[in-house]
């Protein structure tokens, strides 16, 4: 082990004493750059345009689908609402649909339904704040 040891110490001193024999330094620091810079570049900028393009794609995919939920209803044409479609709730509170349901764009429906759902909200807190006190 010591013979291994001291064999090892001599091999790095005589590689340490050695100075390289070049005979066109500057030629050859630029070669090792130009290699090391090609190789690198070259999977960095394949893996950057792989996953650019599979983000363009995962974007464009999600765009479209916010845009056709947003133009198109989800309801097929041929599903119409029936008439005089009152929903009712414990017999306190109903309402109906509006006149020209059907043609209403889908930001109407959404701040209608809105609205008729913090009126809602706004009775049942009424209704349960009036069980409480009658409670207690």
């Amino acid at each position: 082990m010591k013979q291994d040891d001291r064999h090892y110490e001599e091999w790095l001193a005589e590689i340490r004493g050695r100075q390289p024999v070049m005979s066109n330094p500057d030629e050859l620091a630029a070669n090792i750059l130009q290699r090391v810079a090609r190789t690198s570049s070259g999977r960095k900028k394949k893996k950057l345009l792989i996953v650019g393009w599979l983000s363009g794609i995962a974007a464009g995919l999600l765009l479209s689908l916010l845009v056709s939920e947003t133009l198109f209803t989800p309801v097929p044409y041929e599903v119409k609402p029936m008439e005089g479609y009152r929903l009712q709730v414990n017999d306190t509170y109903s309402f109906s649909l509006p006149e020209g349901w059907e043609k209403m764009r889908l930001s109407e429906k959404s701040d209608y339904l809105s609205g008729q759902y913090i009126q809602f909200r706004k009775l049942r807190r009424n209704r349960v704040m009036e069980l409480t006190k009658r409670i207690y």
